[in-house]
């Protein structure tokens, strides 16, 4: 009774809604891998950190960044998939298995998004919510029109391009945590130029600027894939 109690009411979609969802969800079905350098920038409430790096997405959930030194070489590597969050620090020789969900991503990447959703963002794409329970059509504000989803737990709003189903920001409202993912255009349409991710408590903000991004390439599984070394000391968390 509960359960049944909490849970919002379930309303019919416009056809103008349901098109705009199947314009952004088809839109995310093209997008197949990404691989770029990328230069990412971390502020955490006043402390601020610059990273370097290649990043490797595969659709629909796999992940992994490389930063690197100067010189070349690794300095930590992060990499997700469906099931593990996994977080090496090669230098200090130490890796954390976590469960690729939300908490974990909050709790360690500063982020509250699932893998889902956080490949999706890195590659410039909006992934609406899976079976929501209102789905509504926004008319247009300086950004454009956006649609907004009810989950059971989450509100999602995208604001997009009607002509393609390009996002120009999403934003994801859950109780008192949040994110916003905000996109600044490429000089094509497949990868935007940078993406900037802010907490909405304003407490954390990373933006990831891409250089000689290609998509669609065929990405080898085994290149997104982080395999840590025997050596390195493993705290597992799943």
């Amino acid at each position: 009774m509960g359960g049944c109690a909490s849970a919002p009411p379930r309303r019919p979609i416009s056809p103008e809604a349901d098109a705009a969802r199947a314009l952004l969800a088809r839109r995310w079905e093209t997008f197949k891998d990404l691989r770029s350098l990328a230069e990412i920038r971390i502020r955490r409430n006043e402390r601020v950190e610059r990273l370097t790096g290649v990043l490797l997405l595969s659709a629909p959930s796999s992940l992994r960044f490389e930063a690197l030194s100067p010189l070349g070489t690794p300095l930590l590597v992060v990499g997700e998939d469906a099931s593990t969050l996994t977080v090496w620090e090669v230098l200090a020789q130490r890796a954390y298995f976590l469960p690729a969900s939300q908490d974990s991503a909050r709790r360690w990447l500063g982020l509250p998004l699932g893998p889902d959703d956080l490949v999706a963002t890195l590659a410039g794409r909006a992934l609406p919510l899976q079976d929501p329970y209102s789905v509504e059509l926004v008319p247009a504000d300086e950004l454009g029109p956006s649609l907004t989803l009810q989950g059971k737990d989450v509100v999602q709003r995208i604001w997009f391009d009607p002509a393609d189903g390009r996002p120009k920001a999403v934003e994801w409202r859950d109780g008192s945590n949040g994110a916003r993912a905000a996109f600044v255009d490429g000089a094509t349409d497949t990868v935007p130029a940078s993406v900037t991710l802010t907490t909405l408590d304003g407490k954390m903000e990373a933006t990831v600027k891409y250089r000689n991004p290609r998509v669609n390439t065929d990405l080898d599984a085994d290149l997104v894939r982080v395999t840590v070394p025997e050596h390195v000391k493993i705290q597992d968390f799943r």
